[in-house]
């Protein structure tokens, strides 16, 4: 499953231009996001278990494959790990949805204070973080939203 989490991780940071290849290079929204995001999983891999063993054992972690096979046998699936996944899911569409929100938000603030910067490993975020002061109030408000999710 830490496969899965460094997949969802990296479709939903995308829009910000974060990617997860450096642990020590990550920002606080990203911390936070990873957090939650991993807390999700945890919670999938503990009510979801023997249903990952049972349905989706001949499964190789990685790129979402056992989440998406968690979803193609949902109707088999016991009722614990589905209300489970139900839940990370709308959690992560979510995360997804306000990240999306975020990086439209401040794409101009992007383009003005961090047009230098190269995309990945939270350097963008880090640097409208580094900006926070001077960002516009549409990202400023955008990136709130995310820290306060």
């Amino acid at each position: 499953m830490k496969h899965t989490l460094r997949l969802l991780a990296k479709i939903v940071l995308l829009p910000l231009g974060v990617s997860i290849s450096s642990a020590n290079a990550q920002t606080d929204i990203m911390n936070v996001t990873l957090e939650k995001l991993a807390a999700g999983i945890k919670k999938l891999e503990s009510s979801c278990g023997e249903d990952i063993k049972k349905y989706c054992s001949a499964v190789t972690p990685g790129a979402g494959r056992l989440l998406y096979c968690m979803q193609a046998h949902e109707d088999k699936i016991s009722d614990g790990c589905g209300s489970v996944l139900d839940e990370v899911v709308l959690q992560t569409e979510s995360t997804a949805d306000h990240l999306r929100e975020a990086g439209n938000a401040c794409r101009s603030d992007i383009d003005k204070f961090c047009a230098q910067i190269q995309p990945g490993q939270g350097r963008i975020a880090g640097c409208l973080a580094a900006n926070k002061a001077a960002v516009s109030k549409s990202c400023g408000d955008a990136v709130q939203k995310l820290q306060d999710r």
